[in-house]
């Protein structure tokens, strides 16, 4: 018996024919073309992303130059700047540092009660000097003494602060008394010292 005559014909026939070729074109279309599409559509994300990733460094390259500049700019401002003290040793560089602080303080008036040199320290190349002042003065002028060492140059780091009052307070909190003291580091070259640190 042939297996072809055992198929059904007419519309039966017709109706298993079409239902074999749904099936062959669904089975073709999740094994053939989905794998295409979803390949497609996964590079087709890929493209953007490189696409953004172009802008973004073509932005980045533009701004390159300007950044240069500037970095010249930044290298020659530092390069000028005083960074340390003078200073062949702790002793003169720590009253190079006095010195500075006193202009500081005088053109803010605030007067400088007691000073204490405090003893130098090694830092990656650097000798670490340092005071120790007692100062008093009105409020105002001890918040611009600190703002000024903050900003000064060479620069210094303010450490160990203790504010008090000097006289019971007054209605006004910027014309109060205080008295503080405080410790002001700076810095000079190890390179101008001796072999033995002073």
């Amino acid at each position: 018996m042939n297996l072809i005559s055992m198929l059904p014909t007419g519309r039966a026939g017709r109706f298993l024919a079409a239902a074999l070729l749904c099936l062959v074109l669904g089975a073709g279309y999740f094994t053939l073309v989905m794998p295409v599409l979803e390949t497609h559509s996964q590079r087709e994300g890929v493209l953007a992303d490189k696409r953004k990733l172009a802008q973004r460094l073509e932005a980045t390259a533009a701004e390159l130059p300007g950044l240069r500049a500037k970095l010249a700019e930044l290298q020659t401002a530092a390069s000028k700047r005083k960074i340390v003290f003078e200073g062949t040793s702790d002793a003169i560089a720590a009253a190079n540092l006095q010195s500075r602080i006193e202009e500081l303080a005088v053109s803010i008036g605030v007067a400088i009660g007691s000073t204490e040199a405090v003893p130098g320290e090694n830092r990656d190349g650097h000798r670490r000097i340092g005071l120790r002042l007692a100062v008093s003065g009105e409020y105002a002028s001890i918040v611009k003494l600190l703002g000024a060492v903050e900003n000064a140059a060479p620069p210094l780091v303010l450490g160990n602060l203790q504010i008090h009052a000097a006289a019971r307070p007054t209605a006004d909190a910027s014309n109060a008394r205080l008295d503080a003291g405080f410790e002001v580091y700076g810095f000079r070259s190890a390179e101008t010292s001796s072999a033995s640190p002073r």
